[in-house]
């Protein structure tokens, strides 16, 4: 294995060594960097894919996180909008078009993501990366629910 993938795994291992948060859950950068990790591990990504491809899906992932966010607060928006006396239709449509058009932003960027996986992957990995978020996130909960007793009662009930 070559130097630089094995520094991008030390550094995963790394903030994956952190441990949890002191309220319980898991940090969001813990989960990123296991994302990654298993990302890396899913497409079998050589040195050079690694350092080219994974920054950018960081980056791609920043992008949504900042939508995301900003839809968030649309909603804090609406939530404000519905406790008023009277809501009008202008305000409502208003207010549709805004989440339409971050969600219309969220659907560009993973399509132009998409669009460019044949820069760095090979067709193989691509159609690995296309359904890779859903397979990572059914295994993690599988993952919670076996090791941690979510949705089993009987093991729940063990637990101190």
């Amino acid at each position: 294995m070559s130097k630089r993938l094995m520094l991008i795994l030390v550094m995963v291992g790394l903030v994956m060594a952190q441990g949890p948060p002191a309220r319980g859950g898991s940090k969001p950068q813990n989960m990123d960097a296991v994302r990654i990790w298993k990302l890396t591990e899913v497409l079998e990504l050589t040195e050079d894919q690694a350092v080219a491809f994974l920054p950018l899906v960081q980056i791609q992932e920043r992008k949504l996180r900042e939508i995301q966010g900003e839809i968030q607060e649309l909603t804090q928006e609406s939530r404000k909008l519905l406790k008023q006396d009277k809501i009008s239709q202008k305000d409502v449509d208003k207010m549709i078009k805004r989440y339409n058009d971050k969600h219309t932003e969220i659907f560009k960027i993973k399509n132009d993501f998409i669009k460019s996986l044949s820069e760095h992957l090979t067709p193989e990995q691509q159609l690995l990366y296309v359904g890779f978020e859903a397979r990572f996130r059914k295994e993690l909960r599988t993952y919670m629910k076996d090791h941690r007793g979510y949705g089993d009662k009987k093991r729940r009930d063990q637990r101190p």
